[in-house]
């Protein structure tokens, strides 16, 4: 392409190639029929209960209160990554860490989609502490007391729903 008085500089080829290259791309673009629509991928973290017990709360009275289905993670990234990446969970569910392997100070709800509750549970498999409805997502450090020796995660409420509180047990 010639114009008239122009002189081609840097500046010029510079400016062309970048049209040659955008009629390329866009010139060539097939439109998508409008009843074909795109199916989205899965997420590439998506993690599935997979449950490798049960576990029962038990009230001050001796009476159980509700079965869970629970999850336990067994390796060091397991435990670390918990539930998060989790969109859901089933009322049914939950996941018992054990604080034998390794004590645990603090959890954080970082990646964790979810609300939970987080029951702290001492060697006697009596409830020594919870904490109700953790932030999804939240970075907060939550403090584990000091004679914990499992945590329980469940949904956010389920303490409440049932009627779980401390001085309950459990049973495995």
């Amino acid at each position: 392409m010639k114009i008239p008085g122009m002189k081609k500089g840097p500046l010029f080829t510079s400016a062309m190639v970048a049209l040659l290259v955008f009629f390329h791309v866009y010139g060539c673009k097939a439109e998508m029929p409008h009843n074909i629509h795109a199916i989205p991928s899965k997420p590439s973290r998506e993690i599935c209960f997979h449950k490798d017990g049960e576990l029962s709360f038990v009230g001050k009275n001796g009476q159980r209160i509700v079965t869970i289905d629970i999850e336990i993670p067994k390796t060091d990234e397991e435990i670390s990554t918990g539930l998060m990446f989790r969109h859901k969970m089933a009322e049914t569910e939950g996941m018992l860490f054990g604080h034998e392997k390794m004590p645990i100070q603090f959890y954080w709800m970082k990646n964790t989609y979810i609300p939970l509750d987080m029951i702290f549970v001492d060697k006697t498999l009596e409830i020594v502490g919870i904490r109700k409805t953790a932030t999804p997502l939240s970075e907060e450090l939550i403090p584990v007391p000091a004679d914990t020796q499992y945590t329980i995660e469940v949904n956010g409420g389920f303490c409440d729903r049932h009627g779980i509180s401390v001085g309950d047990k459990i049973v495995k």
